[in-house]
């Protein structure tokens, strides 16, 4: 069964990021099948022992209210209750305004929430930790690779498909630069974050004056700390060349995130200070010797993406609004912003406007503002509980696998305050190992001294 979980969870993690980031409906619906069908399994073998009901809580909640959202209840509480301009046909509805898109994403939901627990249950063990960092290192940096292929070649193809947007920029096997983006983003912490401990294994070791170069060289830790690092650059160097602005700025938050972390605490300040200042530049020297041009042209024009008028994200963001407050407590279901935003569009008539460019704003529309609330609560919630485990958890490895995950989650939350990223389904699959990878990371130390 061990094995079930890690093979499951690792190849649902891969797969549908190759898939143009779980865009394309058939490559995703295995994965749906593949864990559900795992779930299943570990259910009827264990029941839900291994969890405990606070794990069970957050989850358990959401799934009640989208489930809510697919329920018929009589057309006169959603006249009273929810501010709907068409009139409903029929005696009864749903409170989602197009239960299909509601089941659709309710799939999507169930199988990140799936991927959550079983990383938390592929990660109870370090060699767990190990194989599920190595698989999501070893996805970035193949993404990596092939976005900058994509860019200085200009070879702009997805396997055998050609691109037909973002030609002049590295997107990976993802149609949209900005997702290409929330990937590396959440991957890149990890990177840095096996750079530094791998740093201190070898250095620990090597303390010896008399120690040659050829002997320190010969490591494997010396060889696991080059490896990591040239990761690291290379996942770096692909972001910037993504062109995404928020990407870029959202991954260098991150990085100094945990570089301020790692200065605060008591865990070997000025040895990832000597990571951090290798990593800044050999990456500014990769990212020069290509050409900044390119990217800097891209910052010159963000004022107009968020300037108050009629064609910006910004009013995108107030008719959404407007939206949350007709629907506050239930929202327009799961996965409807698309058709439930043309009731309130002011901004880019005449277009398809199929996501708010905000995941807060969205989940808040699509859920309502309770439901919505909890759920962000419990992001920042493991955030920050990953930040103690990195304080006060025990040796050096799970410390560093904290850091890795408070890098990747803070990325991804502030990038979401201008793009989509958890509606993309390999990103929001992603995210959710994440989630259950800083679960398991626990502070050890400062659970004994609070007992």
């Amino acid at each position: 069964m061990p094995k079930l979980v890690e093979g499951s969870l690792i190849l649902g993690v891969v797969v549908p990021a190759l898939a143009f980031g779980g865009a394309e409906p058939v490559s995703f619906a295995f994965i749906e099948l593949l864990f559900l069908s795992t779930a299943a399994a570990l259910v009827l073998r264990d029941g839900v022992k291994p969890f405990s009901w606070r794990a069970l809580l957050v989850p358990s909640l959401l799934i009640g209210v989208v489930l809510l959202q697919l329920c018929p209840v009589p057309a006169s509480w959603l006249a009273r209750f929810a501010a709907r301009e068409a009139p409903v046909a029929g005696r009864h509805a749903n409170w989602s305004i197009e239960p299909h898109s509601t089941l659709s994403q309710f799939l999507i939901l169930i199988t990140c929430l799936i991927a959550f627990y079983l990383a938390q249950l592929m990660t109870r063990d370090r060699e767990g930790k190990q194989r599920l960092l190595v698989s999501l290192v070893g996805l970035g940096a193949f993404e990596a690779f092939y976005g900058l292929v994509q860019y200085l070649s200009g070879w702009q193809k997805i396997f055998l498909y050609a691109k037909k947007y973002d030609l002049e920029e590295a997107t990976g096997t993802y149609i949209n630069r900005n997702h290409y983006a929330g990937l590396l983003e959440m991957i890149l912490p990890f990177a840095v974050a096996l750079t530094f401990y791998e740093y201190v294994k070898f250095r620990g070791r090597g303390s010896e004056t008399a120690t040659s170069v050829k002997r320190i060289m010969q490591r494997r830790s010396f060889q696991r700390f080059v490896l990591y690092l040239g990761i690291a650059v290379v996942l770096f160097a692909a972001l910037i060349f993504s062109r995404s602005r928020m990407g870029i700025i959202a991954a260098c938050a991150s990085i100094l995130v945990i570089f301020g972390l790692s200065m605060v605490s008591r865990r070997q300040g000025k040895a990832f200070l000597a990571v951090f200042a290798v990593f800044v530049a050999l990456s500014a020297a990769f990212a020069f010797w290509i050409g900044p041009g390119p990217i800097v042209s891209r910052f010159e024009n963000v004022g107009q993406e968020y300037e108050i008028g009629e064609q910006s994200r910004l009013s995108i963001w107030r008719d959404a609004a407007g939206l949350i407050e007709r629907h506050p407590l239930l929202g327009t279901g799961l996965g409807t912003f698309p058709i439930a935003y043309t009731s309130v569009q002011t901004a880019f008539l005449g277009q398809f406007v199929n996501h708010a460019h905000n995941d807060y704003v969205e989940l808040a529309s699509d859920l309502g503002l309770p439901a919505a609330l909890l759920l962000f609560a419990s992001f920042f919630f493991i955030l920050a509980r990953a930040a103690r485990a990195f304080q006060f958890a025990a040796g050096n490895f799970d410390p560093a696998v904290a850091l890795g995950c408070v890098g990747s989650l803070a990325a991804i939350l502030l990038h979401s305050l201008t793009d989509f990223n958890l509606y993309m389904p390999a990103n929001a699959l992603i995210f959710s190992v994440v989630l259950g990878l800083a679960i398991s990371t626990r502070p050890q130390n400062a659970e004994v001294r609070s007992e």
